[in-house]
């Protein structure tokens, strides 16, 4: 019996081993690769929870009304500045339009900059510089893996650019300021199993990253040097570290992720998924360039989504008409990139509607039919 006893705990390891995924650097991006990904950013009745062998995650009840295409460039071909980071790697853009810039060794990916909404989502476009590049991912991939890193950027925004919400929290009104942040990642590959996407399902290995943001401000008066002024901010989030936690699904069948799950701060649902699309056909539309807004389900019975996309930072008004031109219901947003809104339209009487969406001057984005019927 005694001699049985390795053999049979060989054979358990062995067995609960089978199917388990070890994810390798084919997976990295590459300069010409195109990579279909939606956005779910109302999810409902995801299920994220669930660490070890064999897991099971259902996200069958993923939502979006457009499937984006995101191409990996050649850094240098989008550059508009002379950044240091901007002429080597690649460029891809990301699903909330930041242009993350990236360099690869074949083994592992490391971000360099970015350019487009600044990591405190403040509503500003800026320039975000690593003090030196932080790595993303590294391959191959197994099941128990642990990894920690530290890293530090910076960005500066224009006093003009800065939300006067924001503005009012500095101690003093200076001619700019710089923000900068150290932040230390906690990965760990928790988990092994299958994840169930509304198109397409994949063996996968899940990445739980734990996050923590500690950010300092700095302003500048005149020819005075840099002064940090942290201590004197109103604003909380300058004084506490901002924790977050997310998982990333990694699979042989797709480049890059297969998706990411940004959670809430109870950290047991999920605020944002991406992921990856396989038939685009399992969204409404295909996302150009251009700022837009569709409605689903449509015809609607008691609640729709409105989604927008590649929507500057500003506030907008979305509005439903009827058909004489009247406005029967109306919200302001504050909006940025991409962005989902949920509607109660159940008091509507059924019809044929109009809505809108327009931006702080006016400017209509975009108007479209809407039908509400009744059981």
């Amino acid at each position: 019996m005694h001699r049985l006893l390795p053999i049979i705990i060989f054979l358990l390891t062995t067995i609960a081993l089978v199917g388990q995924p070890i994810i390798s650097s084919d997976v990295l991006p590459r300069i010409g690769d195109t990579i279909l990904m939606a956005s779910d950013n109302l999810p409902e009745n995801i299920a994220i929870l669930g660490e070890g062998p064999n897991q099971s995650w259902d996200m069958m009840q993923l939502q979006s009304a457009f499937t984006q295409k995101i191409a990996i460039k050649k850094a240098k071909e989008k550059a508009k500045e002379n950044l240091p980071f901007a002429q080597e790697g690649m460029l891809m853009q990301e699903m909330n339009g930041i242009n993350n810039f990236f360099k690869s060794d074949g083994h592992s990916l490391k971000q360099l900059g970015s350019i487009g909404l600044d990591p405190m989502n403040m509503g500003v476009q800026t320039t975000t510089y690593y003090d030196k590049p932080l790595e993303t991912f590294h391959f191959p991939l197994k099941y128990g893996m642990t990894a920690e890193q530290a890293g530090h950027f910076s960005f500066k925004v224009a006093v003009e650019d800065l939300p006067k919400a924001v503005l009012y929290t500095l101690p003093i009104t200076p001619d700019s300021v710089r923000y900068r942040c150290s932040l230390t990642q906690k990965k760990e590959i928790d988990g092994w199993g299958t994840l169930i996407l509304p198109d397409n399902t994949y063996d996968v290995l899940r990445e739980k990253n734990i996050e923590e943001r500690r950010y300092r401000v700095d302003i500048k008066v005149g020819n005075l040097p840099w002064q940090d002024i942290t201590e004197g901010v109103d604003d909380p989030k300058m004084q506490v570290p901002q924790i977050s936690q997310s998982y990333h699904f990694y699979s042989n069948e797709t480049t890059s992720k297969v998706a990411a799950a940004y959670m809430k701060p109870n950290g047991v649902n999920p605020a944002v998924v991406n992921y990856t699309v396989s038939d685009p056909s399992s969204t409404m539309r295909t996302a150009s360039n251009r700022p837009d807004i569709y409605a689903y389900p449509n015809p609607a019975i008691n609640d729709v989504r409105f989604e927008f996309s590649n929507l500057k930072p500003s506030e907008y008004s979305l509005k439903i008409y009827n058909i004489l031109g009247v406005v029967v219901m109306e919200e302001k947003h504050s909006l940025n990139g991409f962005k989902t809104v949920k509607l109660d339209v159940s008091k509507l009487r059924k019809g044929t509607y109009l809505y809108s969406l327009s931006d702080a001057k006016g400017k209509t984005i975009a108007t479209r039919r809407l039908m509400v019927i009744r059981p």
